[in-house]
């Protein structure tokens, strides 16, 4: 009787795990195809222009920027590499140092072309 019953219960439960296996692939061919449907998608967009036009907004941007802060910061197990941030005014480079954990600080004065090291 026992043996009946442990035979039942593997039966039931290999038939669950045939169940779980047939629509975990069934799942598993949808989202293939989602996949694909999306590659298709990404590789019919042409993204240059889009590329060249965000360039070409950061240069814009970059060229307002009347001054630069290269900096290092100082962490637990010794300083970082060097970094660089731009500013449209002195106040706000000033409030980045006195706000960060910074160890050397060089603000560069950005006028046409011409550099001059404030600090």
């Amino acid at each position: 009787m026992i043996t009946a019953i442990a035979q039942i219960m593997t039966s039931i439960s290999i038939i669950i795990l045939l169940v779980l296996i047939v629509f975990t692939n069934k799942r598993l061919a949808q989202l293939e195809v989602k996949i694909e449907r999306c590659r298709d998608l990404y590789n019919g967009i042409d993204l240059s222009p889009l590329r060249l036009k965000t360039r070409y907004l950061e240069e814009s941007i970059k060229a307002l920027y009347k001054y630069k802060v290269l900096f290092k910061r100082e962490w637990w197990g010794g300083v970082g590499g060097l970094k660089e941030e731009y500013f449209f005014t002195k106040k706000q480079a000033d409030e980045f140092i006195d706000s960060n954990d910074i160890k050397e600080v060089v603000i560069i004065r950005l006028e046409d072309n011409e550099t001059k090291i404030i600090k």
